[in-house]
């Protein structure tokens, strides 16, 4: 997975870098893992915002999340970016099953 972490008016140390790597790591722990993420952190007056977005194989996922703290908008967006891929994984589970091969009112079946 490759992760690419920038800032927009915001200065990232290394510890706040290793700490939002092992926050992404979360999202491999559910069944479809990601190509690409791309974190941007940004910072205004008297918010932080963190804009994530994951690019999978079959589409892109975004979320974003503003806090007063850098962290915790980090893990909020995490949080909303793990949702969206839980329920993208279970639409397909359930587009699978409602698929039936023979009908069993078809004759010949």
């Amino acid at each position: 997975m490759q992760l690419i972490i920038s800032g927009r008016g915001v200065v990232l140390t290394p510890s706040f870098r290793a700490l939002v790597e092992r926050k992404v790591e979360k999202l491999t722990r559910g069944g479809a893992v990601p190509l690409a993420v791309r974190v941007t952190c940004g910072s205004q007056r008297f918010q932080r915002t963190v804009r994530l977005v994951a690019r999978a194989r079959r589409r892109s996922l975004s979320s974003e999340a503003s806090a007063d703290h850098l962290l915790t908008a980090v893990e909020g967006a995490i949080d909303t970016l793990c949702r969206q891929l839980r329920e993208a994984r279970t639409r397909r589970r359930r587009a699978r099953t409602r698929r039936s091969p023979v009908d069993a009112n078809a004759p010949g079946a």
